[in-house]
């Protein structure tokens, strides 16, 4: 007889919650200040300088991220970015869950959405590309035919796609699922819900609950139709 036992799991560092919300928030304005000066809705000197100021913050804080990878470990580590055996059929699970709408069960991870571990690289790629293309975008050099000011355009409409489907599957894996993606970036904590044979239930001395870490691999396994 199985009974569904909660874990209340730190996963997000603080490093890496601040480095994440300093990248959104960064990415949001400069998104949204590029629309308005490009409708000539605003003052184009004072927010074009305002857009440079962010988008240079932003290039600290991806280069700040990308060095994490190297200092901290766990889910904040380079490693957790190469998906093995599990996590390829996960990404199976994930595509198969988003081209259903929804209607296929949602698989269980850890850390990193197994469908979006191997796009979150790219796109702190793509970031840093687009800075650095921001900060030269008057100069006369050309990549593959497009000058400075046309890449740095390409790219951020790139990154203008990923930010709206990256909000989208956040909301829709909170709605469809129990382990509290949206408040887990802010607080660093997820819920995980395990099966548990009753007898190995024991209620803590205390008579409180209690924080139990769960192993990686029974989260990594995917679930029951």
């Amino acid at each position: 007889m199985q009974q569904e036992t909660i874990r209340y799991v730190l996963v997000w560092s603080g490093w890496v919650r601040l480095a994440h919300a300093l990248i959104a928030a960064g990415v949001l304005f400069l998104l949204a200040s590029a629309c308005a000066l490009q409708q000539g809705v605003v003052d184009p000197e004072f927010w074009r300088d305002w857009h440079m100021i962010v988008g240079q913050l932003v290039l600290v804080a991806v280069v700040g991220r990308v060095i994490l990878l190297f200092l901290l470990p766990g889910t904040a580590n380079w490693r957790a970015f190469l998906p093995d055996k599990a996590q390829w059929a996960a990404m199976r699970q994930m595509a198969l869950f988003y081209l259903s709408f929804a209607r296929f069960p949602l698989p269980n991870w850890y850390g990193h959405n197994p469908f979006w571990r191997v796009i979150y690289p790219l796109f702190w790629l793509v970031l840093l590309v687009c800075a650095v293309t921001g900060l030269f975008y008057n100069a006369p050099y050309q990549f593959l035919g497009m000058s400075m000011f046309g890449l740095h355009g390409g790219l951020a409409s790139l990154i203008l796609w990923f930010t709206l489907a990256h909000v989208v599957a956040v909301v829709l894996h909170d709605l469809k699922g129990k382990g509290a993606s949206i408040s887990g970036i802010i607080n660093g904590y997820r819920y995980f819900h395990v099966e548990t044979p009753v007898a190995a239930v024991k209620p803590p001395p205390s008579g409180k609950a209690s924080i139990t870490h769960v192993s990686i691999a029974s989260i990594q396994k995917p679930p029951k139709p």
